[in-house]
């Protein structure tokens, strides 16, 4: 027989199953404090007994009906977690599925980064993509024994973007995995999770995130520590260094490698003003920058050593309770590898580095708690000297790239959201032709994006 606690934990699961968004903390218990737990635990997990249940389930409705929506005040209902020994396992993900019209075809389409030229690409374009559905699982353990007050977390994290050309054939992609140990002044940090440059990201649907457009930053697997210095109870300044791994991009015309040098990154973020303010919002000034090099091979076995930077800054200012403003700005040079330079960091004809600027700003709108409006301008734009035959391999190369957008997220519960977006791209190309060493402007993309976007998270 089905042993009654096996069958008792089930219905736990299915009642308590709750919105966890992607990077959430996780919930320390399944269970509500004032609720005593069986003193037999088994290693595998935590056991309720029946009257245990029947007590968590009078609580659970006693919540909910007075709370509108799905946000209980206690995390351990919010969050379904699993505790083994000393661990708390937190699994989190989404459902996703993003249909898109395109007046004219964007890269890669359900992942867009710049607008086709009508010169060689005319046609309009319809897209469906699942593929961005997510899966994770949180980590969340003991410290070390000899750091007071220390704790570590953990977490894996992948999608099925894959390569993004196979339409229904979905891959793995990895995005994240990581161990930190921190003491909520100081963390230390290893594995692969976001860069320290350009933290930010605006609210698009788009899961390409603006990159290619003018949002810096991708993931990066790195050693990291962090520091936080406290002024004062309503100001602090958070200090980011890391060493990181030399990612490079080549193309058809040239083979790079790694150099022995990694890839450094640094970030001071000051963050003022908590609770100062009638909505009781901070702001944060952040100031970030990389170096690092790359060895590119290119025909004849011409081989250059080219470097990478870049600076950058953010700022996330909340204006009022319901109105924010966000925005980054960038400068650098080779940033192929941090989603800049409108994907070329290397000119093949020059055989040289392309330096770039740009960026974004946002403002978002909480109209109501279930809905949100975004706007937002990004840019990329290349130094045009820096351009001739661009990094592909096929002589075209791209000087500009620039992207209206505006949004509407709704929010039914905490499990489903809707959304919808139009996007206003503009992206320029040139034609290089080697027979004459010229360089011809062609007509600019300028396609309209429709999308809708459907995310169930669990």
């Amino acid at each position: 027989m089905i042993n009654n606690r096996i069958i008792t934990l089930f219905f736990c699961l299915i009642c308590n199953v709750s919105v966890i968004f992607a990077d959430i903390p996780a919930a320390p218990s399944l269970v509500p404090e004032n609720i005593s737990i069986s003193k037999e635990i088994p290693e595998e997990g935590i056991y309720l007994t029946k009257s245990e249940f029947e007590t968590f389930l009078q609580q659970y409705h006693s919540e909910h009906s007075q709370k509108q929506g799905w946000s209980p005040k206690n995390p351990a209902l919010k969050n379904l977690a699993w505790k083994k020994g000393n661990f708390t396992i937190t699994p989190y993900g989404f459902i996703y599925l993003s249909t898109s019209y395109e007046t004219q075809r964007t890269i890669d389409g359900d992942c867009s980064l710049y607008a086709n030229s009508p010169d060689f690409e005319r046609d309009a374009s319809f897209n469906i993509d699942p593929k961005s559905s997510r899966l994770g699982v949180k980590l969340e353990g003991p410290g070390i024994p000899i750091w007071n007050g220390s704790k570590s977390e953990g977490a894996i994290e992948f999608d099925f973007q894959g390569a993004f050309n196979s339409r229904n054939r979905g891959s793995l992609l990895f995005r994240k995995a990581y161990v930190a140990i921190s003491d909520g002044y100081t963390k230390f940090f290893v594995g692969q999770d976001w860069e320290i440059v350009s933290p930010l990201a605006p609210n698009i649907l788009n899961d390409a995130m603006g990159w290619d457009a003018g949002n810096l930053g991708c993931r990066r697997a790195m050693l990291r520590i962090d520091h936080k210095f406290d002024f004062c109870n309503s100001s602090h300044l958070l200090a980011q260094f890391c060493i990181g791994d030399n990612v490079f991009r080549g193309g058809a015309l040239a083979s790079p490698a790694a150099t022995s040098w990694p890839v450094f990154q640094g970030r001071l973020a000051y963050t003022f003003g908590e609770g100062y303010f009638q909505h009781g919002k901070p702001i944060t000034l952040g100031l970030s920058s990389h170096i690092g090099a790359q060895r590119f091979t290119f025909a004849e076995n011409d081989r250059k050593e080219l470097k990478t930077w870049s600076f950058n800054v953010d700022v996330d200012l909340p204006i009022t309770k319901k109105l924010g403003f966000q925005m980054e700005y960038f400068l650098g040079e080779n940033l192929a590898t941090i989603e800049g330079g409108i994907g070329q960091g290397v000119d093949f004809q020059r055989r040289n580095t392309i330096r770039s600027q740009g960026g974004w700003v946002g403002f978002l709108y909480q109209c109501t708690k279930k809905l949100q409006m975004n706007f937002c301008y990004l840019l990329d734009d290349p130094f045009n000297k820096d351009v001739v035959s661009g990094c592909d391999g096929n002589n075209l190369s791209r000087t500009y790239n620039q992207v209206f957008f505006l949004n509407a997220m709704y929010n039914w519960n905490d499990a489903l959201m809707t959304g919808f977006e139009v996007d206003f791209w503009r992206t320029h190309w040139q034609r290089y032709n080697p027979l004459n060493n010229t360089v011809t402007a062609l007509t600019p993309g300028t396609p309209i994006r429709y999308e809708l976007l459907i995310r169930y998270s669990f």
